[in-house]
C-alpha cells in the first residue's frame, strides 16, 4: 500500500517558520532605500505642517458649526428640566421649578447658596 502524506508531515516546524520569517524581514529591510538626513527632516516638517493646517481647519469648521447651531437654537449648552429628568410629568415641565437650596441624604444636610 502506498502511504498518504498528511499536511502535518509536510509542514515545517515552528522554529523553521520563525527563522524564515525573520530572514524575510531582514531581506526586505536591506531592500529599503533609507532617506538621508536632509530628506528625512524635510518629510518630517511636511507632515507636521499638514497636521497643523488640518488642526486649524477642523477648529475653524467646529467653531463655525457650533456658532450656527447655537444661534439658530438647535443646540443649547443649558439643559432644561425636561431634558435631564425624562420621568417628569407634563404638568411639572410647564410649571416653574424653584432652585434647589438644600439637600438631605442619610442625615447629611447640604445647603446651597442661591
Amino acid at each position: 500500500m502506498a502511504r498518504k502524506t498528511t499536511s502535518k508531515e509536510s509542514k515545517p516546524s515552528l522554529g523553521a517558520r520563525l527563522k524564515k520569517w525573520f530572514v524575510n524581514i531582514i531581506t526586505e529591510l536591506k531592500r529599503v532605500i533609507w532617506p538621508d538626513r536632509k530628506k528625512l527632516r524635510q518629510s518630517t516638517l511636511t507632515v507636521l505642517l499638514i497636521i497643523a493646517i488640518s488642526v486649524v481647519i477642523i477648529l475653524v469648521f467646529d467653531t463655525a458649526i457650533t456658532f450656527i447651531m447655537r444661534t439658530s437654537g438647535m443646540y443649547s449648552a443649558k439643559e432644561t428640566a425636561a431634558e435631564t429628568d425624562p420621568i417628569v410629568s407634563e404638568d411639572a415641565q410647564t410649571s416653574y421649578r424653584q432652585p434647589l437650596s438644600s439637600l438631605s441624604v442619610d442625615g447629611l444636610d447640604i445647603s446651597f447658596e442661591v
